[in-house]
């Protein structure tokens, strides 16, 4: 009696304790997926203004997320950074963790060496923070808000689409040039389609652009409309051809790095 007690107990604890352990690697699971997703992608062009001895800039930064620093969970960032006057610098030290990201670069200020390091919170479209400008005579703390968007210049380049239509995959190549103020772009599918795209532009952040041809004895028409984040974008198609109409889905990557 007393054996088969022990017995019993000995069974109740060993499950209690695989209960336990089961439990707390999905919790530890849960936690790293959990981190996983709080990661953010501060890919896209991200615009500024502030006033320098009575001087007023415009500058920005287009980024985009590379791949995971080893040992560690954050994400590398690289980018280029563009001030008013058009002269552009390669970020060093960008890195992705969670919500933050950060970033630096040396400047020539007047004669002066600068070395400006940037930190800050992304929240959808914005980015508040600070700038540690720092020189020979000391540093300085200076806040910082960019708000993401997308004009003109941020979407020049050749593009890699992939296009699924219920199975049949498509991999057109879109090249978007910049005529004055005017967006141009040519779609290519192959050898055999190259098509002049209409109404190339941007509105509320998003590349729209219309293209058209005779497919099989058929007018096709297709309306894309893509949210472009640094080198990707993403988006959907209404389409018609005859009487058929629908819509599908799209990605892309811009193969020629513009950054």
């Amino acid at each position: 009696m007393r054996l088969a007690l022990s017995l019993g107990s000995l069974s109740r604890l060993s499950f209690a304790l695989i209960s336990a352990f089961f439990v707390a690697q999905c919790f530890t699971m849960a936690q790293a997926q959990d981190t996983a997703k709080a990661i953010v992608d501060p890919s896209g062009t991200w615009r500024w203004e502030y006033d320098l001895d009575g001087q007023q800039f415009k500058d920005q930064v287009r980024l985009t997320v590379g791949e995971t620093i080893k040992d560690s969970k954050d994400k590398a960032l690289k980018g280029k950074y563009q001030s008013s006057s058009g002269r552009k610098i390669d970020i060093e030290n960008g890195r992705v963790s969670g919500d933050k990201v950060s970033f630096e670069f040396k400047i020539n200020y007047q004669g002066m060496d600068v070395k400006l390091v940037f930190d800050g919170t992304v929240k959808k479209d914005t980015l508040n923070g600070t700038v540690q400008a720092s020189t020979d005579a000391g540093s300085r703390d200076l806040d910082w808000t960019a708000t993401r968007s997308v004009q003109a210049d941020d979407v020049v380049g050749k593009w890699k689409l992939r296009i699924d239509a219920n199975g049949n995959v498509m991999e057109p190549i879109l090249t978007i040039t910049k005529d004055g103020d005017q967006l141009k772009a040519n779609y290519a599918l192959g050898n055999d389609v190259k098509i002049d795209a209409k109404d190339v532009k941007i509105e509320k952040n998003e590349l729209t652009f219309t293209v058209e041809a005779d497919f099989q004895g058929s007018r096709i028409k297709a309306d894309f409309m893509g949210s472009p984040l640094g080198d990707k974008i993403k988006g959907s198609i209404d389409y018609s051809l005859g009487n058929d109409v629908g819509e599908v889905e799209f990605t892309g990557e811009r193969r020629d790095d513009a950054i």
